[in-house]
């Protein structure tokens, strides 16, 4: 099935970034972000994957990266009040990472409403990795909000009240 391929390349692809860049960062928090959302990616590619080969969906589990997003801001924010925070020059970085996510949203959502997906356990299978790109990309939202206004982001209670998945 050609989608199951193009959504396997798209989480390859969305993997290598942002692991590269956990590599490039040297504010751990941040870098630990980036690592996490790799390792969503690569879970979305397992599941593509054992779609394309077995035919069998394991199930799309809850991976907290809400909660983990959250600590990691707070510690940010912390580490901006108390010794400044250096400055995070990842504007283009994050506004490709939001375009990957984003993608993806159009790609799966496209699939979802046309024929690629019949199957009722595919639908919902592909509904809540759809949910968890959105999460994705509001995650990258706050990380191109936080470089902007750093002091100001916990005041932000857009995310700490995002839906949790």
């Amino acid at each position: 099935m050609i989608f199951l391929h193009f959504s396997k390349e798209i989480e390859r692809k969305g993997l290598e970034y942002y692991n590269k860049l956990a590599d490039a960062t040297q504010i751990r928090e941040i870098a630990g972000i980036f690592r996490y959302l790799a390792r969503e990616e690569k879970r979305h590619y397992e599941i593509f994957e054992s779609w394309e080969k077995e035919g069998v969906l394991p199930p799309v589990e809850n991976s907290g990266i809400s909660k983990h997003a959250t600590t990691a801001f707070e510690v940010l924010s912390e580490h901006f009040k108390t010794a400044g925070v250096p400055a995070i020059n990842h504007g283009d970085a994050y506004e490709k990472a939001l375009e990957f996510e984003n993608k993806s949203i159009r790609f799966y959502t496209e699939a979802l409403n046309g024929i690629e997906v019949s199957d009722e356990s595919q639908r919902a299978i592909l509904e809540s990795i759809i949910d968890q790109e959105k999460t994705h990309a509001r995650l990258i939202t706050s990380l191109m909000e936080f470089q902007r206004h750093p002091g100001e982001w916990l005041e932000n209670v857009e995310w700490r009240h995002a839906e949790k998945y």
